[in-house]
């Protein structure tokens, strides 16, 4: 008799416990911590500027997971990364520019070094067991270019004259696929250089990178 009082006792405290394990389940989180790898390609380039090399870039970075419903499968995503592109561009003959300008300006790189701020709407087919799943996340993007470097085939003393980058970037962005492998896209929404020699021959160049994101948490 004993023996069922006790059982009878703990039965309500061994309830509670399940009901909170569930709780805790009910409140996991996705996509926190992510790697991705693009291929950057140069958008509305002119007649003079042509695209050479493989221009690249890659990030990393957290990004907290926000569910607006019960199920956890909607909802926004705001973070933190680090983010380096690298573009090879040639500046071809041009009537606006000089010269000695013209054959400096050929086989050139350029190199950035951001700071980004990701915001996505999120939505995935994930519950608290299911590890696997598909996933649309839409956004935008802002970076800002703390350190940038020009590698030009001849160097030129008014180098930043004749490029001046864009330090400040953003875009739009779309992450989207099945489990580890996902397309990862992302467009420029501002020219990515400013000016050149006397503003006088403006360069509205977007960029635009395709590649695979990875989320590892």
């Amino acid at each position: 008799m004993r023996k069922i009082a006790i059982i009878f006792l703990f039965f309500p405290t061994f309830l509670f416990a399940q009901n909170d394990s569930t709780f805790v389940d009910n409140k996991y989180l996705e996509d926190q911590i992510f790697f991705n790898l693009t291929y950057v390609r140069l958008v509305n380039t002119p007649e003079q500027i042509s695209q050479n090399g493989f221009s690249f870039g890659f990030g990393v970075g957290v990004i907290k997971d926000l569910p607006i419903n019960k199920r956890r499968n909607v909802g926004f995503g705001i973070g933190l990364s680090y983010g380096f592109n690298t573009y090879y561009f040639s500046v071809n003959e041009s009537e606006n520019l000089p010269p000695e300008i013209n054959d400096q300006l050929k086989n050139n790189k350029i190199t950035m070094n951001n700071i980004e701020v990701p915001v996505e709407f999120r939505i995935r087919t994930s519950t608290s067991e299911k590890y696997k799943f598909w996933r649309v996340y839409p956004g935008v993007k802002f970076s800002y270019a703390f350190a940038t470097n020009s590698s030009f085939k001849n160097r030129i003393p008014l180098e930043n004259e004749i490029l001046e980058i864009n330090k400040f970037q953003y875009g739009v962005t779309l992450s989207t696929g099945y489990n580890k492998w996902n397309l990862h896209v992302y467009y420029g929404l501002n020219e990515l250089f400013n000016e050149t020699v006397n503003n006088s021959y403006k360069i509205n160049i977007h960029d635009l990178r395709l590649g695979l994101i990875f989320y590892i948490l």
